[in-house]
């Protein structure tokens, strides 16, 4: 794939001295397929002096002309907010006792529909400004290393974590609505924007000043108003859905008599106390035996972790019975190997990776063709289906939304298909997302390279048989959860697609401002 070239043209030239520099570009026997962006020459000298040939490129060459050509009011975000800024680099050091700490979360994590840490950055070793680090609700979170412009506005449940300094904070101000703003860095435009100012060859980055220095237009304010309501509904949508899947858990907990699991509840086998009185306390080594009788032909160490055998133990304790997963489902299924055909979205399926399960939206989401995917329903997903990554990252769980019904997902997502009569899909998911669940799950894990997961093993996964009206009272919560996150999606991708039509609408240059 070749990058966008720009060509310095001494004014903005009309379609005929476009045509003028293309034959010049044969003749000189460049590729003729290269794309091409023409732009004033003054343009080099705005800014930074900018010679990478993205900053110019059709795409952001199209944002440009959108704003600079409006009808509208236009200020530099900057100037519409508070504040913009990006903390400094420290040194992580974690706590090993979640109580000498606070939960972190990379850029990535905080991006997630639900964000959960097992890290703890330890207080003791904080940087000076650590209370920087913890988000505000309402601000807005811009991902600004790596996979740059990403966005979310961070929600109550997000003050608690120890944010990354990857992470560009905007603080909104009063006098602008803050899902506006969110709406219009989610566009194509503001995509475009954030994009053109990315630097760095292996790694993107981006700096507050590339964010501050974007000139936004403003609607008038009852366009913005608008805008801001469906986005901070789809907001309100996704903390509805995680209240109800925290109620799911915490019923769950309830129903089936179990307490939160504790790890330390695993044995293991003491050494012997050689320290010495002045020497540094270091953590006690774990070590464990296992009979020859249960090695079920598995010689690798972590299947037989005594914290998933203390995992089963205590679910013994609980009120109900075990049984097989395989018991409570009728299929436990992972497609074979796909040869991954992408086209227009017009032309084919989409297509869910094992990274969209915990994502607050699928990002990036790409296309199977209809036409030239063999025997495509082997991948094609239905609702209320119990998804589980099975390579690479395992035991991230999902329930099939509606809207994803018909959709198509990669081989690394097990599908567990649920017996109606035996087995409720959100009680399924609830039980497998608990420790309970994820340590019998990561206890099954395979591979040397890649972590790998089976259907055979997985269908030994052993949980409480509740009753279907329980199991029923519980994974209800669960499919309405999914649902609603699909439906903040679609809520939220309509009001920006209402931001770009009528930002085109208010546009001196007509019609021709497509993506």
């Amino acid at each position: 794939m070749t990058e966008e070239k720009a060509f310095v043209a001494p004014a903005l030239t009309d379609e005929q001295t476009r045509e003028q520099v293309r034959g010049e570009i044969r003749d000189r026997g460049w590729w003729v397929s290269i794309p091409v962006t023409t732009l004033p020459v003054d343009w080099l000298y705005e800014g930074e002096h900018r010679l990478d040939g993205r900053y110019y490129a059709d795409r952001a060459f199209a944002a440009r002309r959108i704003v600079e050509g409006s009808e509208l009011k236009t200020r530099q975000l900057g100037d519409a907010v508070e504040d913009v800024f990006l903390l400094g680099r420290f040194k992580r050091i974690y706590a090993r006792d979640p109580e000498a700490g606070w939960p972190y979360l990379t850029a990535t994590e905080a991006l997630d529909f639900r964000p959960t840490s097992d890290r703890w950055i330890a207080s003791e070793h904080a940087p000076r400004d650590a209370e920087r680090h913890f988000a505000r609700e309402g601000w807005i979170l811009l991902t600004c290393s790596g996979t740059v412009g990403r966005l979310v506005i961070a929600s109550k449940r997000l003050e608690e974590f120890f944010l990354t300094h990857d992470l560009i904070r905007i603080v909104p101000s009063a006098h602008v609505p803050t899902g506006y703003l969110y709406a219009f860095l989610s566009s194509w435009i503001g995509q475009a924007l954030l994009a053109r100012s990315e630097y760095g060859a292996a790694v993107k980055h981006l700096e507050p000043h590339h964010v501050a220095a974007i000139r936004v237009p403003f609607l008038p304010k009852h366009d913005q108003e608008i805008i801001h309501h469906a986005i901070m509904q789809a907001h309100s949508l996704r903390d509805e859905a995680n209240a109800l899947l925290d109620a799911a858990e915490e019923s769950l907990y309830r129903e089936l008599v179990l307490s939160p699991f504790d790890p330390n509840d695993a044995t293991y086998i003491a050494p012997p106390s050689r320290r010495e009185s002045n020497a540094p306390a270091r953590p006690p080594l774990r070590a464990f035996a296992t009979p020859a009788s249960e090695l079920d032909q598995r010689l690798d160490a972590s299947y037989h972790m005594p914290v998933a055998h203390a995992a089963i133990q205590q679910l013994r304790n609980g009120k109900y019975p075990l049984v097989s997963l395989d018991e409570l489902v009728a299929n436990i299924y992972i497609p074979p190997w796909l040869k991954r055909i992408y086209v227009e979205e017009t032309h084919g399926v989409p297509f869910i990776q094992g990274s969209h399960l915990p994502q607050m939206k699928p990002r990036d989401l790409q296309y199977l063709s209809k036409t030239m995917t063999n025997r495509l329903e082997r991948w094609i997903i239905h609702r209320n289906w119990v998804l589980i990554t099975c390579s690479g990252t395992i035991g991230r769980i999902s329930v099939t939304p509606n809207r994803w019904d018909g959709w198509a997902a990669t081989q690394h997502i097990l599908r567990l298909i649920p017996d109606q009569e035996k087995g409720h899909p959100g009680y399924l998911a609830t039980f497998l997302t608990t420790p309970y669940g994820q340590h019998q799950l990561t206890a099954k894990i395979y591979g040397g390279v890649v972590d790998e997961l089976t259907e055979e093993d997985t269908a030994q996964i052993r949980i409480p048989n509740a009753p279907l009206e329980i199991q029923a009272a519980i994974g209800e919560k669960v499919v309405t959860a999914y649902n609603k996150k699909a439906q903040a999606n679609l809520v939220e991708d309509a009001a920006v697609k209402q931001l770009e039509n009528s930002l085109k609408a208010h546009n001196r240059h007509g019609g021709d401002l497509d993506e």
